[in-house]
């Protein structure tokens, strides 16, 4: 046996010398591990204010374009225009199933049906039903299309499903699927989309976050942890700030935005 391994055994025999080594080893690597747990967690954001809405179980949100009110769908399959603490200005003569996201886009309202797999297409000025696309789906009934919104990068819309498994799919102008990507790996589930500030932004109800997408690679650049039961719905509104909709509460929560 070589002089190293001699010099080893006559350290370990050492009374104590074990000791010296392992147990800053072992506080070396708890620190590692606390520093470690610690950059994972997201930032958590607290609400500015919040107000009841009159909406009953609202399912998502948008902002309209030229005024300073929300474009909303609920559960049980309306579609409204509400102002900004929450008062119902109009209802559309429409009654869906299982409304789950809305967008608005070139002076139209697009509204996904997750039961259904069905887009409606409305006029934003009249509320009129004009228009339904279906897109098949073969996932679970209550985990297929939650969120809709227009991706201005990529000049499409984009749906995802819920889970089990989250993809995001890409249509064209026309409503017509042409590319399917695998989200697995993004949240638990997600509950929301929609587009800020040249970046996408998705909502998750089982996690409480929001998470901020490259609107053209997909790539997750950042994620906050909401503290609201059953975020189902996320806009910007015209001050920038950041705006949740909870199904169970029935309530707007108003933050500032994230970075």
């Amino acid at each position: 046996m070589g002089a190293p391994f001699n010099d080893l055994r006559h350290f370990c025999k050492t009374p104590g010398a074990p000791q010296l080594v392992i147990i800053p080893l072992f506080a070396l690597v708890i620190i590692m591990l606390l520093l470690s747990s610690t950059e994972k967690r997201p930032e958590k954001l607290k609400p500015i204010k919040s107000t009841h809405t009159q909406v009953p179980e609202p399912s998502d949100i948008c902002m309209h374009p030229d005024k300073n009110t929300y474009i909303v769908v609920s559960d049980d399959g309306f579609l409204f225009e509400m102002d900004s603490v929450g008062k119902i200005i109009r209802k559309a003569d429409y009654k869906g199933f299982d409304t789950e996201g809305v967008t608005v886009h070139e002076g139209k309202v697009y509204v996904i049906e997750e039961f259904t797999r069905k887009i409606r297409v409305f006029d934003l000025e009249t509320f009129q039903l004009e228009r339904t696309v279906s897109v098949p789906y073969g996932g679970g009934r209550n985990k297929a299309f939650e969120s809709i919104t227009f991706n201005r990068s990529r000049n499409c819309f984009i749906m995802l499903t819920e889970k089990d498994p989250i993809f995001l799919f890409e249509l064209d102008k026309n409503l017509n699927l042409i590319n399917e990507i695998d989200m697995e790996n993004v949240a638990s589930d997600i509950s929301a989309a929609t587009w800020h500030n040249g970046f996408l932004w998705l909502l998750s109800d089982e996690d409480m976050h929001v998470i901020k997408l490259d609107p053209t690679s997909y790539k997750v650049l950042n994620k906050w942890y909401v503290p609201i039961i059953n975020p189902e719905g996320i806009a910007f509104d015209r001050n920038g700030r950041m705006v949740i909709v909870s199904d169970d509460m029935e309530r707007l929560y108003f933050f500032k935005s994230p970075a």
